[in-house]
């Protein structure tokens, strides 16, 4: 089982998109941005991150982008989202 350097919390999930939030700040860890590859793979092997599905993260600033990913738990790269997270609630 894949192990983060990273401390997210899991803030909403569907089979087509999941969004977590960035602790690194709170919690004195790395940041998801930075641990990008084993985030996407632990969120595959526990069942929360399919093949079309998108995957939202809010960063330590409040800005909402996309892990994007292969569909089989190996991260692929960043994609810009919303300048914030009212943007981004306000889209879905």
């Amino acid at each position: 089982m894949t192990q983060t350097k990273s401390s997210f919390t899991l803030e909403f999930n569907t089979p087509e998109w999941v969004l977590i939030r960035d602790n690194s700040n709170e919690m004195q860890t790395m940041s998801v941005t930075n641990d990008a590859e084993n985030v996407v793979m632990f969120l595959k092997e526990n069942a929360l991150l399919f093949k079309d599905t998108i995957l939202y993260y809010i960063d330590t600033t409040g800005r909402v982008d996309i892990l994007e990913h292969d569909g089989k738990g190996n991260f692929t790269g960043f994609k810009s989202g919303f300048e914030n997270q009212e943007e981004f609630f306000k889209s879905h």
